[in-house]
């Protein structure tokens, strides 16, 4: 039995960079062949796993997004 993915929610944010960081970002996609949004949610992704592990999240939002994943997971009957 195969049972069917189905794709989370995605939710926009608007982020305001300095031009300098925006350069890099773009010529980063660019030298990669990859679209901008792409490479500031892999930015996002990794340092928000970094800060983490480090400790500097709140433990109250950790434990929150813990609880979503559960959600998540129990809805998703795994």
């Amino acid at each position: 039995m195969t049972k069917a993915v189905t794709r989370e929610n995605q939710v926009k944010l608007t982020v305001s960079v300095p031009p300098s960081l925006h350069v890099l970002l773009r010529s980063w996609a660019v030298c990669e062949g990859r679209e901008l949004t792409s490479v500031v949610l892999q930015c996002v992704e990794l340092s928000v796993r970094q800060l983490k592990s480090n400790g500097s999240i709140p433990t109250a939002a950790i434990h929150k997004y813990e609880a979503a994943c559960d959600e998540r997971l129990a809805i998703g009957g795994l």
